[in-house]
């Protein structure tokens, strides 16, 4: 009996180790392939410490020269425009909005339809699929 007792507490005990991945502490990186018709290549770098997501910077670079600077920085300067276009937030406040949303509950909470967008973030209706795949890269590096 007692050796049962033992054999379903080492069970349990791995089962959860093995569930909670944890990730080797670094800096990753990931960008899309190509640059899509919009010109705004998407990249993404995550911070790992002590096993754990704790940092996502989704961004994008520009094709070309013609614009220098960065989608974030190029949202948050007003250039952007999608205010103008009747959004209810700039670009780079829907991607903060999103990165904040999968460090608090996690990568899977995020749910991306086929339309490439996701209702788990109420203030993001800008497109997370090219983001979802770039953390999840990002993110099996970490476990290398």
């Amino acid at each position: 009996m007692l050796k049962r007792i033992f054999l379903l507490v080492f069970i349990v005990i791995f089962l959860t180790s093995c569930s909670a991945t944890r990730y080797k502490d670094g800096v990753y990186y990931s960008e899309a392939p190509e640059f899509p018709s919009s010109g705004w290549k998407e990249t993404v770098e995550i911070t790992i410490e002590k096993g754990k997501l704790t940092k996502i910077n989704w961004d994008a670079i520009y094709k070309d020269d013609t614009i220098p600077i960065k989608k974030k920085q190029y949202s948050r300067s007003g250039l952007y425009g999608m205010l103008a276009q009747g959004a209810n937030d700039e670009w780079y406040d829907q991607a903060n909005a999103a990165q904040h949303f999968i460090l608090e509950n996690g990568i899977d909470a995020l749910v991306v339809n086929e339309d490439g967008v996701t209702d788990s973030v109420a203030s993001c209706s800008i497109h997370v699929n090219t983001l979802d795949k770039l953390l999840r890269e990002c993110l099996e590096k970490a476990k290398k």
